[in-house]
């Protein structure tokens, strides 16, 4: 048997493809659905996101509609918050001398502004922390500094589309053709 993750920043295709044309042709595949390495709190958070993309845009292939499990032991947590003077000094004063945090922007351009408040080595673009592992991560103004992006790349996406627990439903644009939702593929440098 042989699994494999698919990550929403991977594409699979090229993978499957020589899985299938491989010695394991005929294996039986299965698609790993346990996360143990983030807590539930921010598994919930990312099948949410996944579902808000597949809602809004649906897949490429099947395997990334897939929803994951925590088993971590951990319950974790998930807080936003509003920056102001007070936040921004107490979040500077966790990170500065720790090895536990680490600080994420979306893109290397965001760095500037976040070496302002953060004065701490851990600072990464999203592209850049792929991998990495850290105990507590602060993500700065990713929506605050995108909002109008995030607000297209939620529209018609309804509440009820986010609900529950159950699998996403695979759906694929028809017209292969139409390309006017590739304005949305991520750029780091943008």
């Amino acid at each position: 048997m042989f699994f494999i993750f698919f990550s929403q920043f991977f594409c699979g295709c090229d993978l499957k493809t020589y899985l299938y044309k491989s010695d394991l042709k005929g294996k039986e595949i299965s698609i790993l659905k346990t996360n143990y390495r983030n807590t539930p709190a921010v598994t919930e958070l990312a099948n949410k996101l996944l579902k808000i993309k597949t809602s809004r845009f649906g897949a490429i292939y099947k395997e990334s509609t897939y929803l994951v499990h925590s088993v971590s032991k951990k319950s974790g947590e998930v807080v936003f918050l509003q920056a102001n003077d007070k936040q921004k000094s107490e979040l500077n004063q966790n990170t500065r001398g720790s090895a536990r945090y680490a600080v994420i922007v979306m893109r290397n351009k965001d760095k500037v502004e976040a070496r302002r408040i953060f004065k701490t080595p851990l600072l990464f673009s999203i592209h850049e922390a792929k991998g990495l592992e850290y105990d507590n991560i602060i993500l700065v103004n990713f929506v605050t500094d995108y909002q109008k992006k995030f607000k297209e790349i939620c529209a018609g996406v309804r509440s009820a589309d986010i609900e529950g627990d159950g699998e996403i439903k695979f759906s694929r644009g028809k017209d292969k053709t139409y390309k006017s939702l590739d304005s949305y593929k991520f750029d780091q440098d943008a």
